[in-house]
């Protein structure tokens, strides 16, 4: 198995596609512009406290390391919606292609198959992850601040964000195949079943913080926002008084979003290996 001879005829087969084209170019500049949005207004933001204006209060995000934080946030959002969209897109369209049979008729086995899917969700991970650390890198050139790396955690989080968003979209369109509909259950899972859910069943069944181990919970802990020390202040006391569950550790995020990708990339193989393509 050729890792790059997989990439190749994945790239042939999606970069004609003009939906592939499309969904890619909103998230690259919906990254940037979002960017260039909070920076304009967290510069422009005042606040008055006890009569007395506050310029910019937000400022503090924006200096090193926590503006790769908070980069890495504003792209979760594109992670989460533009890249899990293009997981599901990438899978149904191969059905309503039939282009996932054509390949096994060709000669390649069911493992090369999904093997060549797996390669392709790293290969869009790792575009991701170097549009953010192009991103990044602009905006330090911009601010005349000198080049900060970002912190080795902010870009494996972020890597490992995209990469479980892509896998769990790849999951969903393989379980369902008409885009229409699989894109519906995508959205309508991140966006509102887990979440919603989520809260629902802390408050009415049980506060337990197993909860916040569902998979787009975790993949959200992947990329967290900036908290200034006031915030951070402000949740210790909602834990402390039971009405909030701390945050998982970072080791704990980064297993549990790893067992996520193992067990997301296993049963993506077992589906294609034993199902009718």
């Amino acid at each position: 198995m050729n890792p790059m001879h997989f990439l190749t005829l994945e790239w042939r087969k999606y970069s004609p596609s003009g939906t592939f084209r499309v969904i890619a170019a909103l998230y690259f500049i919906s990254f940037a512009l979002i960017l260039f949005l909070a920076r304009q207004l967290s510069q422009n933001m005042t606040i008055d406290v006890n009569g007395a204006a506050t310029l910019a209060p937000l400022s503090g995000i924006f200096t090193y390391p926590h503006n790769w934080e908070l980069l890495a946030n504003i792209g979760s959002w594109m992670n989460m919606f533009l890249l899990g969209f293009l997981g599901v897109l990438i899978i149904t369209i191969e059905f309503s292609n039939r282009t996932l049979r054509q390949s096994v008729i060709f000669g390649m086995t069911r493992l090369e198959l999904a093997v060549s899917k797996l390669v392709w969700a790293l290969a869009l991970a790792l575009a991701a992850t170097g549009f953010y650390l192009l991103l990044g890198f602009i905006e330090e050139i911009l601010d005349r601040a000198g080049l900060g790396l970002p912190p080795v955690g902010s870009v494996l989080g972020f890597f490992a964000q995209a990469l479980g968003y892509l896998l769990l979209g790849n999951l969903v369109g393989l379980l369902i195949r008409k885009t229409p509909l699989a894109e519906l259950a995508y959205l309508a899972y991140v966006a509102f079943l887990e979440p919603v859910g989520r809260w629902i069943f802390y408050y009415t069944v049980a506060r337990t913080p197993l909860l916040l181990y569902l998979p787009n919970t975790v993949f959200g802990a992947l990329t967290p926002r900036p908290v200034l020390e006031l915030e951070k202040q402000i949740r210790q006391s909602i834990v402390e008084s039971g009405a909030a569950t701390a945050p998982l550790s970072h080791s704990e995020v980064g297993l549990a979003a790893l067992a996520y990708l193992l067990l997301f990339g296993a049963l993506f193989c077992r589906r294609i290996v034993k199902s009718d393509l």
